[in-house]
């Protein structure tokens, strides 16, 4: 029945628009164009869940920040467009800011990982559908359209992990889930015996991310860098061929930073771009973490090494981003760079 009401409400505003637009058309004017994208509600959580308890919808969740891109290109690709509008008009659209201190408990109750996070509750605030990052238009709108009606997932990972209990990959599959529903302490168990279980039965990829998951999790959601230092440094020496070790360094220099020992996690960092001096984005982590905690012991030292990179840049864009954190580097104060 609200569903109907819904669909009537909706052809009534259609029409009302179409016959505007022959009005102003008829009398010489330019119509104006609706606004297209999906309709955010200034609302709390707990409204939105009680508005959504009361019109029988599901509530649609964005976490973002101003400085994630991939967060920008969500918003310029779907949300922003017809076809967002489309596929959320019949859930309870709120959004909120990951760096915002007063959103900082459904931050840790949500357990956001990682930008932009984009979630589906029911209305007593069950978690359907979880989407985590942008991996482009298809594939999330494909995933959004899935949790409009979907069910509760823990139930059935939780089955397949009883079924096949050393499978690492179920088992991290349902600590995933349990981790970002609110049941921490299972979450944490079941992800942790994962990544031995995959080492054990030879699925690097699987410990990895298992790891990755953890490490985010006391890094950007527990805010505890002491620990997740070392989640960090185990990930890179347990699993050293990942994808994710790449990024496991960078989070172990950030997380040494970020309990005062700047000099540790750019020494880590150092020893990874002279390992590798022709890995331009290895080389360019250094130099970020140089220039970000403004560390002058390596000012000079990362400034050679990236110049030696220039030529090596994958391409034009590449080439650019080097050039630019050269100059930064030469330049900390914002005075004009001399040519390279």
């Amino acid at each position: 029945m609200a569903k109907m009401k819904r669909s009537m409400v909706a052809a009534l505003a259609l029409a009302v628009v179409v016959f505007g637009a022959w009005f102003a058309l008829s009398n010489g004017e330019t119509p104006v164009a609706e606004a297209q994208g999906v309709e955010w509600q200034d609302l709390t959580m707990r409204q939105a869940l009680d508005r959504a308890a009361a019109e029988d919808r599901r509530v649609f969740v964005k976490f973002d920040a101003e400085w994630c891109s991939y967060c920008r290109k969500l918003e310029d690709e779907v949300l922003s467009t017809a076809e967002g509008a489309s596929i959320t008009e019949d859930m309870i659209a709120v959004t909120f800011d990951f760096d915002d201190e007063e959103n900082r408990a459904l931050v840790e109750q949500y357990v956001v990982l990682g930008l932009p996070t984009s979630l589906v509750l029911t209305a007593d605030g069950t978690q359907v559908g979880r989407i985590q990052g942008y991996h482009g238009r298809e594939e999330w709108v494909s995933e959004l359209v899935a949790a409009t009606s979907a069910i509760d997932p823990v139930p059935a990972l939780r089955a397949a992990h009883e079924a096949a209990p050393d499978d690492p990959e179920k088992t991290l599959r349902l600590g995933e889930a349990l981790l970002v529903r609110g049941t921490p302490d299972e979450g944490e168990a079941l992800i942790e015996r994962a990544s031995w279980a995959a080492q054990d039965e030879e699925a690097p990829d699987v410990g990895a991310e298992a790891l990755f998951v953890l490490g985010r999790y006391y890094h950007r959601v527990r805010r505890d860098p002491r620990t997740a230092r070392h989640v960090w440094r185990e990930l890179a020496a347990r699993y050293p061929e990942s994808d994710w070790a790449g990024g496991a360094w960078w989070w172990y220099a950030k997380a040494e930073a970020e309990i005062g020992q700047v000099g540790l996690g750019a020494a880590i960092l150092r020893r990874r771009a002279e390992d590798n001096p022709r890995a331009t984005g290895i080389v360019m982590q250094w130099g970020e973490y140089v220039d970000e905690r403004s560390y002058d012991e390596d000012r000079e030292a990362v400034v050679e090494a990236l110049t030696g990179v220039v030529g090596s840049a994958e391409d034009a864009d590449e080439r650019t981003e080097v050039e630019e954190l050269i100059a930064k580097l030469q330049n900390p104060n914002g005075q004009e760079a001399p040519e390279l």
